[in-house]
């Protein structure tokens, strides 16, 4: 149901609840006039407004009503004035005071109506202010819905590698365990923002120094190292270019002095007496 359409039932409620009122009204008014006349009381505008427990001005504001009183009050002035009848007369007081209280249960019931019409009227209004609210809250609904879906067809398009880790690796866990390195928040962030590799190659480098000197700090060590990319030196093997072999021309020799034959003789006979 649409905006119009719901403020339009709702004027046309009001409509009849004020056409009821109306006629709950005018049918107390008819009624009151017909009490006085059976009564043979006096009948003007006052005394009807005071038995149909309604004001003056309502009685003025209906032309049907108006005229009406003003016929019977015309109507009851030409009438010679009966004698008021003794409330002490048997038959007469009796019917007054029948009359009377039945009067008396009339205005009741008319006043029970009367709240319960107004209650039935309070409901009506608020029936349909909250009708109003619900149709309010159903669109702030359907707005948050579609902002929800858009929210959630983002998520889904966001790539895999922008989303981090929620545990740690199983392998570099047992490297932790082995070299007896606990997790500090620090460290745990920073493992969980790296990937593999860098992770590992920074234990490899960790060991390395570990295997040189000690480190007092190695939480703080291995989180700085994961973050800067550290990894462990390479042994580089240097090969010559220079054959196995080298010719090494007379020029280049080295000058060396020359023994005499005399003197490898002597040499020669020293050497043989050590062996025999």
């Amino acid at each position: 149901m649409s905006n119009s359409d719901t403020k339009q039932a709702r004027v046309d409620n009001l409509q009849q609840v004020q056409a009821a009122r109306k006629e709950d009204s005018a049918d107390r008014v008819f009624k009151a006039i017909e009490r006085l006349q059976k009564i043979n009381g006096k009948i003007n505008f006052t005394t009807i407004a005071k038995e149909a427990n309604v004001s003056v001005s309502y009685l003025y504001k209906y032309p049907e009503i108006k005229q009406r009183i003003a016929e019977v009050r015309n109507k009851q002035s030409s009438f010679p004035t009966s004698p008021v009848a003794q409330p002490n007369s048997s038959s007469t007081g009796k019917i007054i005071t029948r009359l009377k209280e039945k009067i008396q249960q009339l205005e009741n019931e008319n006043k029970e109506l009367k709240r319960k019409h107004e209650a039935l009227a309070g409901q009506v209004y608020r029936v349909h202010y909250l009708q109003e609210q619900v149709e309010r809250q159903q669109q702030i609904i359907e707005g948050l819905q579609g902002k929800l879906k858009g929210e959630q067809l983002d998520s889904k398009l966001t790539p895999i590698s922008s989303k981090r880790k929620t545990t740690i690796d199983e392998q570099i866990q047992s490297e932790l365990d082995s070299l007896d390195i606990g997790l500090n928040p620090t460290l745990t962030k920073t493992i969980k923002s790296a990937n593999e590799s860098t992770v590992l190659a920074a234990i490899e480098a960790f060991k390395e120094q570990l295997s040189k000197k000690d480190i007092p700090n190695p939480e703080g060590w291995l989180n700085k190292a994961i973050k800067e990319g550290w990894t462990k030196p390479e042994l580089v093997l240097q090969t010559s270019s220079k054959p196995e072999y080298q010719v090494v021309a007379v020029a280049n020799q080295p000058a060396k002095e020359l023994l005499s034959i005399d003197k490898l003789q002597q040499l020669s006979t020293i050497f043989n007496q050590k062996h025999e």
